[in-house]
């Protein structure tokens, strides 16, 4: 009997690329999730050879990232499709020694990144974490220095080597940076100064290591970025953009270090370097507020990847917004950034919204606040919630200037300025007082956070909250839309809350309105 021929060995793939195909066309069901898994993890070399294959395992991946938009879809199915006639794309994914969670997560990485260069993984040879290295510290490069927050803080450990700097008192910040220029530091001193810490970066390529090449390619990569911000630096003028570039060098260079240390290892290591990234893009964004905050999101996306693709599952739920309710929301730090982004933003809006009297009782809190200082915060919070004449004053106001002092502590939870242990002692204590009602007794911080981040989300959404303090949805409808619309991103968001508290909360942030007589 003669061996099979070419055309009758492909059968199979071919086959099972036009039920990939058809299946992609189906709304996503357990049924079509169970089929691309096991597409992926029983291809070999042989099922990549066929273009039905290839093509319909990229037009069911590109229907699982974009399920609502053809034309993105369809451009999304293109890459899959290059990764897949890519040499090292095919041997990171059909390999006969790969195990099934290798292969699982291989695809897991390309999955929950939007977009994905081929040019990365030709120039780091298939290893995954050098490229998510490679791709974090470009993200903080791609940063535009105009965005840089005033309260932005230059790193301090880097203080030190440049003594105009250390004239500042700490903070450093871009504000702060802004007000030397440019009598005592000049654009041409700050571009220079950014040119040193690109000569650091490059010296690190010229230490002997078994990837060597990787580390230089690296490092390049690293040293451009500053180098491009200190050519911008020698026509510029403008005390706050040079203030800006400096301060977002110092951040580039602070995270080339940290993301060299992983840099070598295995996959494990790659959440990590997207934390150094986006906790980075956060500090540049809203200074220790937005830092804060990049953590919470790192760390929430984080927990849904891990829930979703526990059980050698391909962590579709978390790409289509099931968990965190942002459809598309990968691990890419550009639009982890985006949401960091939104939730600093959710809080500054908390304090700009405070009108006189929830100030007045806010006064010895207020400094930190504007100064986006988190270090301290909770103590602060802690004395004023044990303060017997705070709290009366507290109870004096009416329910909407309630809401706005009560809107800043949990917005600042929910984002992880400081921790729910050390308020919840104070908000149990003064229940009475903050939401009109005892609270049930010895009720953890956990479940705090958790009904706090339930809460909040539905503050964050202005169109559910008008509704509801209108009275026109009861509590139960918008927290039960709020579940769906990202409450899983603040901090505590994960875990189960407790529906009592969960109410109160919520009633106390978003009062009715009063109705005009």
């Amino acid at each position: 009997m003669s061996p099979p021929s070419d055309t009758a060995t492909l059968l199979g793939p071919s086959l099972l690329g036009h039920l990939l195909r058809s299946a992609a066309d189906l709304p996503r069901q357990p049924s079509t999730d169970a089929l691309l898994l096991q597409a992926v993890l029983q291809a070999d070399a042989r099922a990549f050879q066929s273009p039905e294959f290839r093509s319909g395992l990229a037009a069911c991946l590109a229907r699982a990232r974009y399920p609502e938009d053809e034309e993105t879809r369809a451009m999304d199915a293109a890459q899959w499709e290059a990764l897949f006639s890519e040499p090292l794309g095919e041997q990171l994914l059909s390999d006969a020694q790969l195990t099934p969670e290798q292969r699982q997560a291989h695809l897991s990485f390309f999955l929950l990144r939007p977009e994905f260069s081929l040019e990365l993984l030709s120039l780091y040879e298939g290893h995954l974490t050098r490229v998510a290295a490679h791709e974090a510290q470009l993200a903080l490069q791609a940063f535009p220095a105009e965005q840089v927050a005033p309260i932005a803080r230059f790193p301090p450990a880097l203080v030190a080597r440049f003594p105009d700097l250390t004239a500042i008192e700490p903070p450093v910040t871009a504000q702060a940076i802004s007000l030397l220029v440019p009598h005592v530091l000049r654009p041409a001193q700050v571009s220079r100064m950014l040119g040193t810490l690109a000569d650091d970066i490059l010296a690190t390529a010229q230490e002997d290591a078994p990837e060597q090449a990787h580390r230089s390619a690296f490092a390049s990569m690293a040293a451009e970025g500053l180098r491009a911000l200190a050519e911008e630096l020698r026509t510029q003028s403008d005390p706050r953009q040079v203030a800006q570039e400096l301060v977002l060098g110092g951040l580039q260079y602070q995270a080339f270090f940290q993301l060299l240390g992983p840099f070598t290892e295995d996959a494990r290591a790659q959440h990590e370097l997207l934390s150094t990234s986006v906790s980075h893009l956060g500090m540049a964004l809203g200074g220790p507020v937005g830092e804060a905050a990049a953590r919470v999101v790192s760390r929430q996306v984080f927990q849904a990847v891990e829930v979703h693709g526990a059980g050698g599952r391909l962590p579709l739920g978390a790409l289509a917004g099931e968990v965190l309710g942002v459809p598309g929301l990968g691990l890419a730090p550009g639009a982890l950034s985006e949401v960091t982004s939104a939730l600093t933003q959710l809080y500054a809006a908390q304090l700009t919204a405070l009108e006189d009297d929830a100030a007045d009782l806010l006064s010895d809190v207020m400094p930190l606040l504007f100064q986006g200082e988190v270090e301290g915060l909770g103590s602060v919070w802690a004395s004023l919630l044990g303060d017997p004449e705070r709290m009366a004053t507290l109870q004096a106001l009416d329910a909407q200037a309630r809401a706005q002092v009560l809107r800043v502590l949990l917005v600042g939870g929910a984002v992880g300025l400081f921790p729910w242990e050390a308020v919840v002692p104070g908000l149990q204590a003064s229940s009475p007082e903050l939401f009109g009602a005892s609270l049930a007794p010895n009720v953890p911080a956990e479940r705090y956070a958790a009904s706090a981040a339930r809460a909040v989300a539905v503050l964050a959404n202005e169109e559910l909250c008008e509704q509801l303090s209108q009275g026109l949805c009861s509590p139960e409808e918008a927290l039960e839309q709020a579940q769906e619309r990202g409450a899983a991103l603040f901090e505590g968001g994960l875990l189960p809350a407790d529906p009592a508290l969960t109410t109160a909360l919520l009633g106390a942030v978003v009062p009715l309105q009063p109705t005009e007589e």
